[in-house]
């Protein structure tokens, strides 16, 4: 058997494949430890799990994928050698390690050891190079028609660990049934990529195919290439001083161990923050722009800057205010001065107001009034009437404000167009 360790051209053609949505390629050219094809679609047996644990800790395995579960089962069920042989070869084809091997010959035998091992109920050596001689417990006891014959029934703790163990494997078959793969997520190589917007479109990928925070970290290794791909093998590694082991912290004490905190931690670099404050205080409404457009760049930068989200909202005002149109801005500062603790969700929001309220003035040209029809109050007439006398004054105030500076914009306009 050959070294074929990581078939690196390999992948990084199927990878770009996938980027590509070319389908022909993928059939025809499979790549079994590919996350994204042969995603796992029910819960892994306990010999399974077992076996993984000890892979992942003593040879530096990353990810699996169903092949790796369906070739595992082929050998640990197998008696014939040659076949079980090319069963572990397979295997090892739809597996990914933290570092490059060069001996996978040696990790085949590891893996024969292994297996030969615990189809038994011997425990295992700690000298893995040792051969073992396996009897199974119940053949010291029982003849050879008593291995048939004898009913064994099982204790109240055994079913109820059976129970738990069958509520997670359905559990498991439901969480792998809805995912959906109809969203592409996309690829971060580092370099000038802003990690920030790759990570929120990464979100809203996964979100979109109903991945949860478990799988999204199952699976983020494959989106990564090039130095953060090193990265992120370095940090998963056993032997790393502060292994990350989860998708995002469940608490303040688990940031260190927490993908997204340490990936923003990493790539989120003083040469792209300094970029992204420079852009924050430069940026200003362009020609034509709505302010909902503005708006959402404001926040986007904001957002980048202020990672560990601890501006105060003034702060934030501030930055969204400055670069206003200057006709605005005027006529919004009054305004926020009647809010208290005024947020710069309400700078936006009243900031629209007046915006919708302009275009709705000097869009409109006054007709000749033609006598209106007296109507009789009708009851949703009554209702809004009601309503309206019950809105808060200062909102009242506001909506005179706004009407009354879009009119004078209007009459400005007109003088300087008479001009």
């Amino acid at each position: 058997m050959g070294d074929y360790s990581y078939l690196p051209q390999q992948s990084e053609e199927y990878f770009a494949a996938h980027n590509r949505n070319n389908l022909d390629f993928i059939e025809l050219n499979p790549l079994p430890s590919c996350l994204i094809c042969f995603l796992l679609e029910e819960q892994s047996s306990r010999q399974f799990q077992d076996f993984w644990n000890w892979f992942l800790n003593k040879h530096l395995a990353e990810t699996y994928t169903t092949y790796t579960t369906y070739y595992f089962n082929q050998a640990y069920f197998e008696d014939n050698f040659e076949e079980r042989n090319n069963s572990i070869n397979q295997l090892l084809y739809s597996t990914t390690f933290t570092q490059q091997s060069s001996n996978f010959e040696y990790l085949n035998h590891q893996i024969h050891i292994w297996v030969a091992a615990h189809q038994s109920t011997i425990t295992p050596l700690e000298t893995e190079e040792e051969s073992y001689q396996t009897v199974p417990i119940f053949d010291l006891f029982l003849s050879e028609s008593e291995h048939f014959t004898q009913t064994v029934t099982p204790e109240p703790m055994a079913q109820d660990s059976m129970q738990a163990n069958i509520l997670a494997a359905l559990q498991g078959i439901q969480t792998a049934l809805g995912r959906r793969n109809n969203t592409p997520l996309p690829l971060f190589r580092g370099d000038a990529q802003d990690p920030i917007e790759w990570l929120d479109d990464f979100e809203r990928a996964a979100t979109a195919n109903q991945y949860d925070n478990e799988y999204k970290f199952q699976i983020v290794g494959g989106y990564l290439q090039g130095f953060p791909a090193t990265w992120f093998s370095q940090e998963t590694n056993a032997g790393a001083q502060q292994r990350i082991v989860r998708w995002t912290p469940a608490n303040i004490g688990e940031n260190n161990i927490s993908f997204t905190t340490q990936f923003e931690n990493k790539f989120r670099t003083p040469i792209l923050i300094s970029k992204w404050c420079m852009e924050l205080e430069r940026r200003a409404t362009g020609p034509g722009e709505v302010v909902t457009e503005y708006a959402k760049a404001i926040r986007k930068l904001i957002k980048h800057v202020d990672s560990g989200r601890n501006w105060t909202e003034e702060q934030k005002i501030h930055f969204f205010t400055k670069g206003l149109r200057t006709d605005l801005s005027y006529a919004l500062w009054p305004l926020l001065a009647l809010k208290d603790n005024p947020t710069i969700d309400m700078a936006i929001e009243l900031t629209q107001r007046i915006e919708d309220n302009q275009r709705m003035h000097l869009r409109s040209t006054l007709p000749v009034f033609a006598p209106v029809p007296v109507m009789a109050l009708t009851p949703q007439m009554a209702a809004t009437s009601f309503a309206a006398q019950t809105q808060d004054p200062n909102e009242q105030l506001i909506d005179r404000l706004i009407a009354n500076f879009a009119q004078l914009l209007e009459l400005l306009a007109q003088a300087v167009r008479d001009n």
